[in-house]
This record gives C-alpha cells, structure tokens and sequence, in this order.
C-alpha cells in the first residue's frame, strides 16, 4: 500500500513498509564521508543527492558509490 504524509511540510506519497527507512539502506549513512550537519565538510557526492532531493521533494538512499569508505 501507499500513503501520503507530510515530510518537510510537503505532501508525498511512500509506500507504507519503507516509510523511514531509508537510513537503513543508504550508504552515506554509513560512510566516514558523511557530515550532513557541515555541509563544507560533508561528500561533495551527498550534498549533490540532498541538492536534488531538496529541489524535486524526493528521499533516495544511496545504493552503490564509488567513494564509499565504511565506518570502523
């Protein structure tokens, strides 16, 4: 099934079984890369796919990166 909520203060669909759990599948949440709260610091690479989510009022987690370096 698929819902509307409100993300952000945006109406958008999701399907019901994903909704917030894109953290649990998007590489850049596990990359040393990763600082979205200093965006000069963060993956030039996240700040792309943030730039894009932003614009169209999308969640894509990422599945495959060239620059993925894992957490220890």
């Amino acid at each position: 099934m698929y819902k509307v909520y409100e993300h952000y203060g945006n109406s958008v669909w999701v399907k019901e079984d994903l909704k917030g759990q894109h953290r649990d599948y998007c590489l850049c949440h596990s990359c040393k890369k990763f600082n979205p709260e200093v965006r000069w610091k963060n993956c030039v690479i996240a700040n792309e796919v943030f730039a894009l989510d932003c614009r169209f009022k999308l969640v894509t987690p990422v599945w495959e990166c060239p620059e993925f370096e894992e957490k220890t």
